[in-house]
């Protein structure tokens, strides 16, 4: 019998992705007033290198997440052979005010309501500090402290999802074994082999139906839904 439902945050709970892409636009055109001399292409290419060697560093476990935050302006200037200054920290800061600002709650987030008798907790990769691009800050701003009852961030655990460490974490926190556990993410990668690998029963949130679900038993969910609501048709499936 399910008695904990756990939620990654964001784009489930939140649509993160189309606020951080708009952020970045807006990022990359104060960067231009500063650096005229560069072009978008040559910075976006410099952004991506930067990108994708801290997080082969974070997924390694040598740096958080909060480190790869601070860092990715320094490396960037230093991927263009640009002199590092305050700029560095303003375009960071700017980014990240940007990205909360446009951040917002999908509207069946109102199915929290509807859990009633559930310990709801949210398990996230991500910073846990109080910067304002952080997990925490994002928690804050919806009010979601209010509306669950477990926060479980990576940065303050130590490992990321898909590792089942945060997962049982997460479960101990509730007062469950991983069996009475269900946890709903929209990643195929982290969420749904994470919460398979730990034993909770895995729930993939296909907002735009647009993901193929792999044909590998680790990346296969129990369930698939397309809005939060089709968390309780899933929750009456597992009643035993």
């Amino acid at each position: 019998m399910i008695k904990a439902v756990f939620f990654d945050l964001d784009d489930t709970l939140c649509d993160s992705d189309t606020a951080w892409h708009i952020a970045v636009r807006e990022t990359f055109q104060l960067l231009r007033k500063h650096t005229p001399d560069v072009s978008e292409e040559t910075f976006t290419k410099a952004w991506v290198t930067v990108h994708q060697k801290l997080f082969q560093q974070l997924n390694a476990g040598k740096c958080s997440m909060a480190e790869v935050r601070d860092l990715r302006f320094q490396c960037v200037f230093k991927e263009l052979n640009l002199p590092t200054s305050k700029i560095t920290e303003e375009l960071n800061n700017f980014l990240s005010s940007r990205y909360l600002a446009g951040l917002h709650l999908y509207e069946d987030v109102a199915v929290l309501e509807e859990l009633q008798g559930y310990h709801i907790g949210i398990i996230t990769n991500g910073a846990h500090d109080e910067h304002t691009d952080s997990q925490l800050s994002k928690i804050k701003q919806f009010g979601l402290s209010e509306r669950t009852q477990s926060l479980t961030i990576s940065d303050e655990v130590g490992v990321r999802k898909p590792n089942i460490k945060i997962f049982e974490v997460a479960c101990e926190r509730a007062g469950v074994i991983p069996k009475e556990a269900m946890f709903i993410g929209d990643s195929i990668e982290n969420d749904i082999v994470g919460a398979n690998r730990a034993g909770i029963t895995s729930v993939f949130i296909n907002r735009k139906s647009d993901v193929l679900i792999p044909n590998i038993q680790d990346e296969q969910p129990d369930y698939s839904i397309s809005n939060l609501y089709g968390v309780l048709s899933c929750l009456e499936n597992n009643y035993d």
